[in-house]
């Protein structure tokens, strides 16, 4: 009854609250604590919580994701479930995405200083990747809060041009991308990154090579990587469930791909023109053949 699924939802958000607890016990705890964290804010976007996660805890949501960037620095399995953690929130609570802002400038700031593999503590490529998709998946659907944690993450590393630097430092760890749901997510938010600053025309190829491959997974999908472990039964089921709430995942890719093409070309004209002048006619061909006349 109406009686018992309160007093659930009590209980719930009260060992919510201990979060933070768990996670001072130690960085072994993040990936566990994320992956609850997944169905706490499915629960509370289908109505088990009424809400009352995000609107009363969102300082300390904001925290807990915070602390959880930094400490799954040397946990590439970590690192990813705190990414999903962040994606969940944007896919299934997009108006509460501004609590993100201090863990997106992290992530962003990891994005822009790159991969340190070999060079002792710092996040692979893998988990560079997989912060890179998070920070696009801002852009599209909380860009406000994407432009304030990207401004956030170029002021502490003294960047006076940030938005052309976090598109080239993405497509620097793109062989991260295992998945084409990954590939997808990317060449939908580098798209829409090109109309926004004339500098970021610089990385026109490498995005077209982009969308030309995310095209080609929706044509014919790829076997899973070999480098891919076999998803785990509980993280297996949450992206089912989590995918009637995806708008990006039910939007047509080229179209949308077209229109951030066609924007662009509108808002940098001559320099446009000049970018495409400069990508390599096999490409080329590729791309008039996706996507018509570009």
């Amino acid at each position: 009854g109406g009686g018992g699924d309160a007093g659930l939802a009590e209980a719930l958000l009260c060992l919510a609250a201990r979060m933070p607890a768990l996670l001072d016990v130690g960085s072994d705890f993040c990936r566990p604590l994320m992956q609850l964290l997944d169905w706490y804010l499915l629960h509370d976007a289908a109505g088990l919580l009424c809400g009352r996660l995000l609107a009363a805890r969102a300082g300390m949501l904001s925290a807990l994701l915070e602390e959880a960037v930094r400490s799954s620095c040397a946990d590439r399995r970590g690192t990813i479930a705190v990414a999903g953690a962040m994606h969940s929130l944007l896919v299934l609570a997009p108006a509460h995405a501004p609590l993100l802002e201090r863990p997106l400038a992290l992530v962003a700031q990891a994005v822009l200083q790159g991969p340190c593999e070999g060079q002792g503590e710092g996040y692979s490529e893998l988990s560079l990747a997989t912060f890179g998709g998070v920070a696009g998946r801002a852009l599209l659907v909380a860009p406000s809060t994407f432009e304030a944690a990207l401004s956030s993450a170029a002021s502490a590393l003294g960047l006076a041009q940030p938005l052309p630097a976090f598109c080239f430092a993405w497509l620097a760890v793109c062989d991260g991308m295992l998945l084409s749901s990954q590939r997808r997510l990317a060449a939908l938010a580098l798209a829409a990154l090109l109309p926004l600053e004339p500098k970021a025309l610089g990385c026109l190829e490498e995005v077209l090579s982009l969308c030309v491959s995310a095209l080609a997974d929706e044509e014919q999908p790829p076997p899973s990587p070999a480098r891919s472990p076999p998803p785990e039964p509980v993280r297996a089921a949450f992206p089912h469930a989590l995918e009637p709430f995806d708008s990006l995942a039910a939007m047509p890719l080229r179209p949308a791909l077209q229109r951030s093409l066609g924007v662009a070309q509108e808002a940098h004209g001559a320099a446009f023109g000049a970018a495409i002048a400069r990508v390599d006619p096999a490409l080329l061909e590729q791309v008039r053949a996706a996507f018509g006349t570009v």
